[in-house]
């Protein structure tokens, strides 16, 4: 999946997306490059896109209070 793709589905809510990604427990700073850079990594190692498209839209119930965060090991939302 396309790391684009992830924002034009959240930008269908009218909502800023608060979405991190990490690696190893490294914060990626530049997202974009990072998987531009690894673009195997993204589809092997990170959840599936349809994951992906789903907590999204799980995000967009908590976006008040909740940043998504997503890591080689899933998805987490965490309080803001």
């Amino acid at each position: 999946m396309i790391l684009a793709t992830v924002f034009e589905q959240a930008q269908q809510y009218d909502t800023p997306l608060l979405l991190e990604y990490y690696f190893c427990g490294e914060k990626i700073e530049d997202p974009i490059h990072f998987f531009e850079v690894n673009k195997s990594l993204y589809e092997l190692v990170f959840p599936s896109p349809k994951e992906t498209l789903s907590m999204i839209d799980k995000y967009i119930i908590y976006r008040e209070t909740h940043k998504l965060v997503i890591s080689e090991y899933g998805f987490h939302l965490i309080h803001l």
